[in-house]
């Protein structure tokens, strides 16, 4: 018995979690004026998107393997807030996110981060980018550290023999 009420707990809490998430997608694109829809199936483990760019009006979407560059980042951008604002992650990583995006998806999409790590109180974000941050407005809760660019051609590191 106490097995099936974790089970049945279990399935509850998928189904909320991914409720969230799918609102919180669909809010996300509005942003662009994207539209779009996150599927799951649980029993087959699938996570399906489908979005559809402000300039199509087709109502049905695109798989994202038809997306352009940019826009294939900024959906990667929302399902990861999306997903994020789910679970409740306390620590929120990401690494080079904005290598592929062009300024235009990257100025949206960096808004659109900092806007929900603002809302996201008690969360912590670190965003690790070889990208320049010199045009970026972050505020004063918002702090960057920039690192010296590496040295070309460096065999061996600087360390002095103790």
């Amino acid at each position: 018995m106490a097995l099936l009420d974790r089970t049945a707990r279990w399935q509850q809490f998928q189904r909320f979690i991914s409720a969230r998430a799918r609102a919180q997608f669909t809010y996300l694109l509005s942003e662009r004026s994207f539209r779009g829809a996150l599927k799951t199936d649980h029993k087959l483990r699938i996570l399906d998107l489908h979005v559809e760019p402000d300039e199509t009006k087709t109502g049905k979407g695109r798989q994202t393997k038809t997306l352009s560059g940019g826009e294939k980042s900024f959906s990667t951008i929302c399902l990861l807030l999306s997903l994020w604002e789910a679970m409740g992650s306390p620590i929120r990583c990401l690494d080079e996110f904005d290598v592929f995006m062009d300024n235009v998806n990257r100025d949206v999409s960096l808004k659109m981060i900092i806007t929900a790590a603002r809302r996201s109180v008690g969360r912590q974000y670190v965003f690790i980018t070889p990208q320049s941050m010199n045009n970026v407005d972050v505020g004063g809760d918002v702090k960057i550290i920039k690192l010296n660019d590496p040295e070309r051609g460096q065999t061996a590191l600087p360390f002095s023999a103790q």
